[in-house]
């Protein structure tokens, strides 16, 4: 199931974000998007992903979580989804009551900061739209990506 996030929700969860992590979007692509204290892996991303780069990133969240968690796209409808529902899940729609289109974000960042995480924000993704990077953070998750490199077409890259 793929649920919107009230605006007022979506906007708390951001201003965490913007303490927490110091986020700071910025179209200057010298610039760190985010302050991490945590472990946090940058990847470079070499290509644009396909259909099946996109469903082994989501099996990486599949194999860590049981319970929803967030789809935030900055500036943009956010979410609460639950990983082991993506097949099934609508990535578009219209939605009559807004009179307007949803698009639920790829985790491949395609013009807009995309960030990916559990709700107490232990492990997540971030993808960088101008730098074409994602960071990822948590331990579980970062040891997924360093085994799947070669399929997903990306290499490490310092902070």
């Amino acid at each position: 199931m793929i649920k919107i996030i009230e605006d007022k929700v979506a906007k708390e969860i951001w201003n965490y974000i913007f303490k927490k992590y110091k986020f700071n979007p910025s179209t200057k692509i010298e610039e760190l998007p985010l302050v991490f204290d945590v472990k946090v892996m940058c990847y470079k991303l070499n290509s644009i992903w396909n259909e099946k780069q996109e469903l082994i990133v989501n099996d990486f969240f599949k194999k860590i979580s049981n319970n929803e968690i967030y789809a935030l796209d900055w500036q943009h409808d956010c979410f609460e989804y639950n990983p082991h529902n993506y097949n099934e899940m609508k990535k578009q729609w219209f939605d009559q009551s807004r009179d307007c289109y949803v698009y639920f974000p790829s985790y491949y960042p395609n013009g807009d900061y995309f960030f990916f995480a559990s709700k107490d924000f232990r492990y997540g993704l971030l993808g960088h739209p101008w730098r074409k990077e994602i960071y990822v953070f948590g331990d579980t998750l970062i040891e997924q990506f360093k085994q799947n490199e070669e399929l997903l077409n990306i290499i490490q890259n310092d902070l």
